[in-house]
């Protein structure tokens, strides 16, 4: 008896207790449950597939990039599932190398996309989700009204039409062309809120209006291109990280740096900073941006964007703004913007002091002329080969109407082979050897890993050019008096 009442007593303690626990983690029991039900789930079925994988991709930058593997079962069914917080943006159901049909993640949590395999856009049903309902058929229409472009374009090709056909068909796909921008513009102003609308102002670029004319009675030649650079991002918000998950984002970044924008390297600065500071609120969006400013710059081969690529790197990665990025890379980034900062156009050139043919030192500093050129080269190398004797025909040739000499350094340690080499070429200039310096490594002074390699100073011995080839020497000096440099 007494046994029965102790084990009544221990069974409600251990009710209360429980009790006692579910109220305690009931909120976080709730928040769980919720986020799970609050998450995305997305159902497919493709006809003509059956036990295999499907890969879940999406558009990032100017690539695609695989975010899950997901089972297709008998009937070609498959469901991707998300939490709440998921990135937005354009994803893809990858069926194979050449298969593969978007779908937008956004509002909708939970709908459910049928197609066939045969024809994924064409056979696609779309339940529950409206933002993927006028996304299809958005693409729709787009290709029914490109074809019918084709279509008319395929009648000029053939070359069976007259001149007034011609401008009839013209006509025709021009008015076609303008049905398509009204059809997008009337998206965007009647379902602001939706994804395509979104999609529709990342792309979308500014028309020109009628341009101004100027008190002498002149149109304004620069109205045009003023206008289009500073309404070139109307509609776009660089705090909205789903631009990254489109593939238009990165194609409208680099039409603006490329097209748009003056190519000085001092203007692509400045509108850098610019787009990365609207950038800034949205971590992922400064991070992006960032990267792309400096992954152009450093791989950039117009000469003189390094001071692009070290004005970013000054300016986010030694300022420790680049936090996302390993200590080493960043270390990495640094050494080398050191490393070019002193060979900036525009800069005075390093000293060099090595020794010649006739071991006897001689400064780079000590060359009175109106240009040097710099030239660095091995007896081994074959692209050099080929440039010495066109470096030797525009010396011949220029060398006393530019008032133009030759620093030539030879990399290689062969004092048998550089003297070979020169007598051979016939190098009548000043001619040096690299490894015996008296003013430290080459190297790293002017970057030198590979040959050939060429800068060229003006009489202050600063840089005015860089990394051309020999046949560039022409109009480059054309260009430089053209302009008034060399005043």
């Amino acid at each position: 008896m007494t046994f029965s009442v102790m084990n009544i007593n221990s069974i409600r303690i251990f009710k209360r207790v429980l009790l006692l626990l579910f109220l305690t983690l009931w909120p976080a029991i709730f928040t769980l449950v919720k986020a799970a039900n609050d998450g995305y789930l997305i159902r497919f079925q493709v006809k003509g597939m059956k036990d295999t994988i499907c890969l879940i991709a999406t558009y990032y930058g100017s690539g695609t990039y695989v975010k899950d593997t997901v089972k297709v079962d008998a009937a070609g069914r498959f469901s991707f599932k998300a939490s709440a917080d998921y990135p937005k943006g354009i994803y893809l159901a990858v069926i194979n190398d050449k298969s593969y049909f978007e779908f937008i993640i956004n509002n909708d949590r939970k709908f459910s996309m049928e197609t066939d395999r045969m024809d994924l856009s064409g056979k696609m049903v779309i339940t529950g989700s409206p933002d993927n309902r006028l996304f299809y058929d958005y693409l729709k229409y787009n290709k029914t009204r490109y074809n019918e472009i084709q279509a008319l374009q395929k009648r000029i090709v053939r070359g069976k039409t007259s001149n007034d056909s011609i401008k009839l068909i013209n006509e025709q796909s021009e008015a076609i062309s303008k049905d398509i921008i009204r059809y997008k513009l009337d998206i965007a102003e009647k379902q602001p809120s939706t994804f395509v609308a979104f999609l529709i102002n990342a792309m979308r670029e500014p028309e020109v209006p009628e341009i101004p004319i100027l008190p002498n009675g002149r149109k304004d030649s620069t109205f045009a291109y003023h206008y289009i650079k500073a309404h070139f991002w109307d509609g776009t918000d660089f705090t909205d990280d789903r631009l990254l998950r489109t593939p238009v984002f990165d194609n409208k970044l680099k039409k603006y740096f490329d097209k748009i924008l003056y190519q000085n390297p001092d203007t692509l600065i400045k509108e850098t900073d610019i787009l990365i500071e609207k950038a800034r609120p949205n971590p992922e969006m400064f991070k992006y941006l960032v990267w792309y400013a400096t992954y152009h710059s450093e791989n950039s081969e117009i000469m003189g964007f390094d001071k692009i690529f070290v004005h970013v790197v000054d300016t986010y990665y030694l300022m420790h703004q680049a936090t996302w990025e390993r200590p080493v890379v960043v270390e990495n980034l640094i050494k080398k913007a050191n490393r070019l900062r002193p060979l900036l156009i525009g800069q005075i050139a390093p000293n060099m002091v090595m020794l010649d043919t006739n071991n006897q030192p001689v400064s780079m500093y000590s060359v009175k002329s109106n240009y040097l050129i710099i030239f660095f080269w091995s007896p081994d190398c074959g692209h050099c080969e080929e440039e010495i004797p066109k470096m030797k025909d525009f010396y011949e040739k220029q060398k006393d109407s530019l008032g133009l000499k030759i620093f030539s350094i030879c990399i290689d340690s062969s004092l048998v082979k550089w003297k070979t080499s020169i007598r051979k070429k016939k190098m009548d200039w000043i001619n040096v050897d690299g490894p015996r310096t008296l003013t430290g490594d080459y190297h790293d002074q002017y970057d030198v890993s590979t040959t050939p390699v060429m800068y060229i100073l003006n009489s202050r011995k600063e840089i005015i050019a860089k990394r051309l080839g020999p046949e560039q020497l022409p109009q480059f000096f054309l260009n430089y008096f053209k302009m008034g440099l060399n005043r």
